[in-house]
């Protein structure tokens, strides 16, 4: 198994609440990723994940309530790390750049260190599909290596209609999926800031089209960049079950609604 060899520390705002907030990674010696709270040390797996279809929002046992956290966590299992201590000045993960790449390549400066104990191994070893109505589809299929893939269609706007593919490791998340940066409309937008949401919201931390164009300067890091995070997304949500099992992921239009019922019904089938 593998840890981090060092402390690392990260400051920033948080996306919806648009307070600073401080988070620091530690090494640990047992599986898992926990946090640290005033009250004792959490395993994700124990936390409750609360109904928000707009981001990852959980209750850890004693309480606490950590917010916008599927960025930290899918850097945490894309870079392949097998224990983690996360402590959060704060409710929310702050939103960095608003992809998942500055926790990567934190994570990768730092190193790691090897720890014994062997990393648990699941597997997908029959499909599972979960739709919704509206044509949502989020499932996963038997496959020999974790691959993921995500399909988005925003007709009528500049985002459009993208499909990609990845196979998950350190490699690629580092260099490619991580780089992916959170996206929105501008209606969607004003949407969130009249619920009192995306207070730390700006164009140095999110994609943001309107209806005809991308109204980021320096345009996008990646040619499918909004599809790609979605990726993130997913393998954040995931996170939250401990490991990932093994399989072929595919989202159709899906978020985090949807990501939060597959967990739900692998955690049935995986944690009986």
């Amino acid at each position: 198994m593998k840890t981090i060899k060092n402390e690392i520390n990260f400051k920033g705002t948080g996306l919806h609440s648009g307070k600073k907030n401080e988070l620091t990674l530690s090494p640990s010696d047992v599986y898992g990723i926990r946090f640290k709270t005033k009250n004792g040390l959490y395993n994700i797996v124990d936390a409750v994940v609360e109904e928000d279809s707009r981001l990852t929002s959980f209750r850890l046992p004693d309480g606490s309530i950590v917010r916008t956290a599927e960025h930290l966590l899918a850097s945490i299992v894309g870079m392949e790390l097998d224990a983690v201590i996360i402590v959060l000045d704060g409710d929310e993960v702050p939103i960095m750049d608003g992809s998942a790449h500055l926790f990567a390549k934190a994570i990768d400066e730092t190193g790691y260190v090897e720890i014994e104990g062997v990393t648990p191994r699941r597997v997908i070893s029959m499909p599972l599909v979960i739709e919704h109505k509206d044509e949502k589809i989020i499932s996963v299929f038997p496959s020999e290596i974790l691959k993921m893939t995500y399909i988005i269609d925003y007709p009528g706007t500049p985002i459009g209609l993208q499909k990609i593919t990845y196979e998950i490791n350190r490699e690629k998340f580092l260099g490619v999926i991580s780089k992916a940066r959170t996206f929105g409309l501008t209606y969607e937008l004003d949407f969130l800031k009249k619920a009192d949401l995306a207070k730390g919201g700006t164009l140095d931390n999110a994609l943001v089209f309107d209806k005809d164009k991308l109204l980021n300067e320096g345009g996008l890091r990646l040619p499918f960049e909004c599809a790609t995070h979605k990726i993130i997304d997913l393998l954040g949500d995931l996170a939250l079950m401990g490991p990932i099992p093994t399989g072929h992921y595919l989202g159709i239009c899906s978020g985090h609604g949807l990501h939060r019922k597959l967990v739900e019904r692998l955690k049935k089938i995986y944690m009986r």
